[in-house]
């Protein structure tokens, strides 16, 4: 993209992830807000206007990708472009949207965050400095915001394997 949010160029990968977040005409190139959003937080972290990353997620068919937005060096005649990387979100990339839709606390993100990444009662306890009684306390509330019952199903939808 130019610093208009004009599009330059696309990938063929990124037309096949676009044209799934995006269905339109063959002829018509298939850019979402998101794309465009991505590009324009870019641009206003460049101006000092916000200082939240140029990063997005997006759903596509029950996965989640994940847009960024980074500056292309000048070239030799002194324009610069913006490119916009689109991949599919990381686990602890889902967990952490799925978190925050949930309303989740941040104490409540950080024991998700270590079940996810297989730490068993105890150990997350020790590693937050907390009983196992609270840990218990925390993952009740979690299952209540959630609407879940049991870890395996929790782990399960956070991390996108559900």
């Amino acid at each position: 993209m130019d610093d208009d949010l004009e599009l330059l160029t696309l990938t063929a990968q990124a037309d096949n992830y676009l044209r799934g977040l995006l269905p339109v005409a063959a002829d018509r190139p298939p850019v979402p807000a998101a794309v465009y959003n991505v590009g324009a937080q870019l641009l206003a972290r460049e101006l000092g206007v916000d200082r939240n990353p140029a990063r997005a997620r997006l759903p596509l068919g029950g996965r989640w990708l994940t847009a960024s937005a980074a500056r292309i060096e000048r070239t030799q005649h002194g324009s610069s472009s913006i490119a916009v990387s689109i991949e599919l979100a990381t686990p602890a990339e889902r967990t952490d949207l799925y978190a925050r839709v949930a309303g989740l606390s941040d104490r409540e993100i950080e024991v998700l965050a270590l079940l996810v990444n297989g730490v068993d009662t105890r150990s997350v306890a020790d590693r937050l400095f907390m009983s196992q009684h609270t840990v218990q306390d925390h993952l009740k509330s979690i299952f209540v915001k959630t609407g879940l019952n049991n870890r395996k199903a929790l782990i399960a939808r956070a991390t996108g394997a559900a």
